[in-house]
C-alpha cells in the first residue's frame, strides 16, 4: 500500500512497517466508504478452497483500498476512476497518491473496461499499483463476505521478524525453517509479528 502505509520495502523479514487499528464489527463493514482501507481476503484459490468456499488455513489477509462500491459502474483509464453516474462516465478523483507518482506512467491494469458490480462486490486496489495483487491481479472483485475490516487508524511502526513456522494445510509450529511438514508434506511457511513498536500520535482514516 506504499506510498500510504509501510513505505517502500523490498523484503519482509526486518521490514519497518505500519501498524494500527482495523475495526472487524459489521457496523463497520456495512457503512465501508469510497476510498476506505480494508482487511480482505480474495474469492479465488489463493485464500479459498474453491470446491467447498471453505477459507484456507494459510490464507492471508490483504490491506487494499476500496475504489468502487456495490452497485455501481465504473471504469479506469489510465490510472483514472470514471464512475457512471447520471448517464455518464464522471471523473473522480483520488484524495490519496498512488505509484508510478507520474499518472503518464501507468501499467496496463491501470486501464478497464466498464465493469458492474453487484450488490455485495467491491472493487479494491492497492496504492502501490505495479506491485499490488488486487481485484485487478485475480480481474474479480471481492465480496462482503470477503471482508475482514476496515481501517481506522495508524498507530506508529514496528520491525517484522519470524516468530515461528506453520503447516499451510494442518497448522504445526515449526521453530526452524523445513521446506515440508513432517505430518503431512504440505509447505511451510514463516509465521511474522512485530517487535520494537513505536507508537506515534494516531493517523485517522
Amino acid at each position: 500500500m506504499a506510498p500510504t502505509l509501510n513505505g517502500l520495502v523490498q523484503t519482509l523479514d526486518n521490514s519497518i512497517v505500519d501498524f494500527g487499528i482495523i475495526d472487524s464489527h459489521q457496523r463497520a463493514l456495512k457503512r465501508i466508504q469510497r476510498f476506505a482501507i480494508v482487511s480482505t481476503y480474495y474469492p479465488d484459490e489463493s485464500d479459498y478452497d474453491l470446491q467447498t468456499n471453505v477459507l484456507k488455513k494459510d490464507a492471508r489477509k490483504k490491506i487494499k483500498r476500496v475504489i468502487a462500491l456495490p452497485n455501481e459502474t465504473f471504469e479506469i483509464r489510465h490510472g483514472l476512476l470514471y464512475v457512471f453516474q447520471n448517464d455518464e462516465f464522471k471523473l473522480v478523483n483520488y484524495p490519496f497518491k498512488t505509484l508510478p507518482l507520474d499518472t503518464t506512467n501507468y501499467i496496463e491494469k491501470d486501464t478497464t473496461t466498464p465493469i458492474t458490480l453487484s450488490a455485495n462486490e467491491y472493487w479494491v486496489l492497492g496504492d502501490n499499483r505495479p506491485n499490488s495483487f488486487d481485484s485487478a491481479t485475480i480481474n474479480k472483485p471481492i465480496k462482503y463476505d470477503n471482508l475482514h475490516g476496515v481501517l481506522v487508524a495508524i498507530e506508529g511502526k514496528g520491525r517484522l521478524y519470524i516468530k515461528n513456522y506453520s503447516c499451510n494445510n494442518c497448522g504445526r509450529k515449526y521453530n526452524e525453517t523445513i521446506e515440508t511438514c513432517q505430518d503431512c508434506n504440505n509447505e511451510v511457511a514463516p509465521v511474522y509479528d512485530l517487535k520494537d513498536k513505536q507508537y506515534s500520535w494516531p493517523k485517522y482514516f
